[in-house]
């Protein structure tokens, strides 16, 4: 009994840290490869995966900090879990124990790394909708190591917190493109966003009283 759970725990502990693994890497790249704009207006008409991954945009930083502190775990884990059960299965033999690590450092960037960022980057909007219920269970767990790890980056110094809460063109042009594909926006809504894209390309500065201009456009076109 005892020689079967000292080949089983080791082997549940390496599926279960190679799956954490790729969960953390496929959503690091999941994220930054997002179009929050997207994500935005999807929250916006009530998708819940669509609302927990736009909470977690809000603040980028922490939720990047929990992923990176979620994969080094788990890779220490597999390390662990590896080397226990090349103890359990395998020979007293340098050769067989070195191509044990080769294969299991290989399985672990081409299962838990290269595969799921390949996959996220490729349809982020798919795959991440699909891992938002898992990230909201993930990102409840992974709370206060996220939380020291955001501490102990700011004491390095850390980006400018606003910067993560601005659209730029590009999450503009999508929100305007995706009126086509059944995001409802208002035709105020999208004369706002016509007008600020217009101010840029002016380098004009884009406040209160240039946007006033885009409440008579609808007005406008209704009169004609």
């Amino acid at each position: 009994m005892k020689a079967v759970l000292d080949i089983l725990a080791p082997v549940v502990a390496l599926v279960v840290a190679l799956a954490c693994a790729a969960f953390c890497a496929g959503a690091e790249t999941g994220f930054f490869s997002l179009n929050r704009g997207r994500i935005l207006y999807m929250a916006r008409e009530g998708s819940k995966a669509a609302q927990v991954i736009e909470g977690a945009l809000r603040d980028l930083a922490r939720t990047i900090a929990g992923l990176l502190v979620g994969n080094n775990l788990a890779a220490v884990a597999f390390s662990v879990a590896s080397a226990a059960l090349a103890k359990s299965v395998l020979p007293d033999s340098l050769a067989a124990r070195a191509s044990w690590s080769v294969c299991a450092a290989c399985a672990m960037l081409a299962l838990g790394e290269f595969l799921p960022k390949l996959l996220c980057a490729s349809r982020p909007m798919k795959w991440m909708l699909r891992l938002a219920g898992i990230y909201r269970w993930y990102s409840l767990i992974a709370s206060p190591l996220a939380t020291v790890a955001t501490a102990v980056a700011a004491l390095f110094g850390g980006g400018d917190d606003k910067a993560r809460d601005r659209l730029t063109p590009d999450d503009l042009l999508g929100i305007l493109r995706d009126r086509k594909n059944g995001v409802r926006l208002t035709d105020f809504e999208s004369a706002l966003i016509a007008r600020i894209m217009v101010l840029r390309k002016k380098g004009e500065a884009v406040t209160a009283e240039s946007l006033l201009s885009a409440l008579d456009e609808p007005e406008a076109a209704e009169g004609r």
